[in-house]
């Protein structure tokens, strides 16, 4: 990957390996660009369904994850997957739930409720306009200004649906390359941090 200076507006296909210990507590996260897709250097919305339908076909994948802003926000990186829906990936060795994570990030500015596989979470006003409005979210999608004001309303109205890393253990991403830059350095950053026996 390049430095932040050089990355363009290319889509990339990357693939997170995600180990967790019995209590589905991440262990490790391991990153790594898969190169089809960015050698073919697109430039093209990942919002487009009719695409990504066929380049997972390409990839041999049948739903690739879109990611269109990233935030690297306390100890936690937030993949938005949409305007409401999240993949949330606590420091590796953290010893840390997804909730414990979030709660530690967003104090009482953030309410759970149980939804089958899926953790639903509500976020107070405060804590909504912090996050879309913070230089730790990194929004490149062509339409940012429209989607964040989307992202508000939706936010604010039906609060947000978290899909843990303890869900499956791989996940291939298409993402714009500054998001796949910014996790990478999330990454890089967070592995430099001393363990911390629990």
């Amino acid at each position: 990957m390049g430095t932040v200076e050089s990355i363009n507006n290319r889509l990339v296909h990357i693939n997170l390996a995600i180990q967790t210990d019995g209590q589905d507590e991440v262990n490790s996260i391991m990153m790594r660009e898969r190169p089809f897709i960015g050698e073919l250097n697109l430039d093209i919305d990942p919002d487009n369904l009719s695409l990504l339908i066929a380049v997972g076909e390409v990839m041999g994948v049948s739903q690739p994850l879109t990611v269109s802003r990233i935030s690297c926000i306390g100890k936690l990186a937030i993949l938005w997957l949409d305007l409401n829906r999240w993949l949330v990936l606590p420091p590796a060795g953290s010893h840390l739930s997804v909730n414990q994570a979030l709660q530690d990030t967003f104090g009482q500015d953030i309410q759970f409720q149980s939804e089958g596989e899926f953790i639903h979470a509500e976020l107070t006003e405060a804590a909504v306009r912090y996050l879309l409005e913070s230089d730790n979210t990194r929004d490149v999608h062509q339409q940012a200004d429209r989607r964040r004001a989307d992202s508000a309303n939706r936010l604010l109205e039906e609060g947000v649906t978290i899909m843990s890393p303890c869900d499956q253990r791989e996940y291939d991403i298409l993402v714009r390359d500054h998001c796949a830059e910014r996790l990478w350095q999330w990454l890089s950053h967070q592995e430099q941090k001393p363990a911390v026996n629990g």
